[in-house]
């Protein structure tokens, strides 16, 4: 079966081309989306990743046979529907990714959506809660141990832990208070998502990400990033994917991984449920998601539409 990868970057995780193409050729997979990351102003500038579209042209230029390519301008540019203009008379198919610090209800996202919809572009978008990052204030052991426990190691339990105890002790209250910055989210807001999903039918949005895949369930705890355990039902995204004709989401990275992986059960009856809305992807990880899949099992023909069709139906 020919797989088509629906999100990868160029740059990110030293993924470069020749890397791209190496991984691709193992996993069998055809063709990849190439996408952009674009913020002019981040909020945590320290662990923004530029990714701009140049290169992704380029690769696609060399090889247009394996490369589909994506350019998302930042909502909050001088004139992003310019941009998406521009880039669609260089040969862009869509719009992504779209990971920026705004919420849904914003006017700039409206008027961005309207360019996005003129030129019937997928969007490819991300979607994280707000949160506390810690930075370290100096040299040393400790100082780094203590970023690394406050921000992403052991999936956020250490971070909601050491809150918690600052919060109820006091002990590192005032060091851990005078080193974090306010990390204000990204399009992490469901209500108006769906709102804007309303609003604009000629757009096929896909959803990606931490906050949109923690959602694939009901009950969520504060304790972890990525979302743990068994569940029973289905959350928001289940309702989404089945109510809007234009919604779709792809399953790439560790929240996608994941969001299958920890309950096999729940993901092969979401799986066979929206297979004609699942979007195969890896998001520069070596994760085995393939694997995962065929485990899981959703029956032949819908792994099809999963691992190549739906993208080729979403870019027509």
């Amino acid at each position: 079966m020919k797989i088509i990868d629906s999100h990868r970057h160029v740059g990110l995780a030293g993924f470069d081309l020749p890397v791209i193409l190496r991984q691709m050729d193992r996993e069998g997979i055809e063709m990849s989306w190439l996408l952009t990351w674009e913020e002019i102003d981040p909020p945590l500038k320290t662990i923004y990743i530029g990714l701009p579209p140049e290169p992704v042209l380029e690769a696609c230029e060399k090889h247009p046979d394996r490369f589909i390519p994506f350019y998302a301008p930042d909502p909050s540019g001088p004139d992003p529907g310019k941009m998406i203009r521009q880039y669609s008379k260089l040969g862009i198919r869509g719009c992504g990714e779209l990971k920026v610090s705004l919420r849904w209800e914003d006017p700039l996202i409206e008027k961005y959506l309207e360019a996005v919809q003129t030129h019937h572009f997928p969007l490819v978008f991300h979607m994280e809660q707000p949160r506390y990052q810690y930075f370290q204030s100096g040299e040393g052991f400790f100082q780094w141990l203590l970023e690394r426990l406050l921000n992403d190691k052991f999936n956020g339990v250490s971070r909601y832990y050491l809150n918690r105890l600052a919060e109820t002790t006091g002990i590192l209250r005032k060091k851990i208070e005078k080193n974090r910055v306010c990390f204000p989210g990204i399009l992490f807001d469901f209500a108006f998502l769906e709102r804007r999903v309303v609003q604009f039918p000629g757009i096929r949005f896909i959803g990606h990400g931490p906050d949109f895949w923690n959602h694939i369930s009901i009950t969520r705890h504060p304790r972890y990033i990525h979302q743990k355990g068994a569940y029973n039902t289905f959350g928001i995204i289940d309702r989404l994917l089945e109510s809007y004709p234009n919604f779709y989401c792809d399953i790439s990275g560790v929240s996608g991984f994941n969001a299958l992986h920890r309950d096999r059960r729940m993901a092969r009856i979401f799986l066979e449920k929206h297979a004609d809305k699942i979007l195969f992807g890896t998001d520069n990880t070596d994760l085995p998601l393939l694997e995962l899949l065929r485990s899981v099992n959703p029956g032949k023909e819908k792994m099809n539409r999963i691992l190549r069709t739906n993208a080729l139906r979403v870019l027509e």
